[in-house]
């Protein structure tokens, strides 16, 4: 079995506990715990993550940072992947290969960042445990301000290899 369908929900539930979560951006992320960095939702088909505005997440023009939207932007993407390579037995090899991003609207205020694509995610590293070969697939995520208008768009390539222990 290559996924743990129990210890994944587990998974995505110790990701959502905020005390936790902030934990461990501490220890693993630290630019993320000080930017404020959540995770909102987190299941099979989607994660929403967000970041607050103000001092802590702005450039010199007022406006969100583009690499701090970015660092939202990975996590949208990554989480769900992050939660699976915890719920395997064997081990996950897991990498942004590259990464596209469009900025429509100056990011203000609170922004979160919706990922859809868990499921492909999810498939993409199906696939490499069968095929034993990296399997690169793409990952959107759209980041949205309080009144719900699109600031910026991000594309990440990811790159996942199962290394069975056989």
């Amino acid at each position: 079995m290559l996924i743990d369908e129990e210890k994944l929900v587990l998974e995505y539930n110790n990701l959502l506990k905020k005390q936790r979560f902030r934990l461990f951006t501490m220890l693993s992320m630290p630019t993320g715990w000080f930017a404020g960095l959540r995770i909102v939702q987190l299941d099979d088909n989607v994660c929403l993550t967000s970041l607050p505005g103000g001092w802590r997440t702005q450039n010199p023009f007022k406006t969100m940072y583009w690499a701090v939207q970015g660092m939202g932007a990975e996590l949208s993407t990554g989480a769900a992947t992050f939660a699976i390579s915890k719920s395997m037995s064997e081990k996950l090899r897991m990498f942004v290969v590259s990464t596209e991003a469009k900025f429509p609207k100056t990011a203000k205020g609170k922004i979160t960042f919706t990922c859809e694509g868990n499921s492909i995610a999810r498939a993409a590293i199906e696939e490499s445990k069968v095929t034993g070969r990296p399997v690169e697939c793409n990952l959107t995520s759209i980041a949205t301000d309080s009144s719900g208008d699109i600031v910026s768009e991000w594309i990440f390539k990811w790159n996942f290899l199962v290394i069975s222990g056989e």
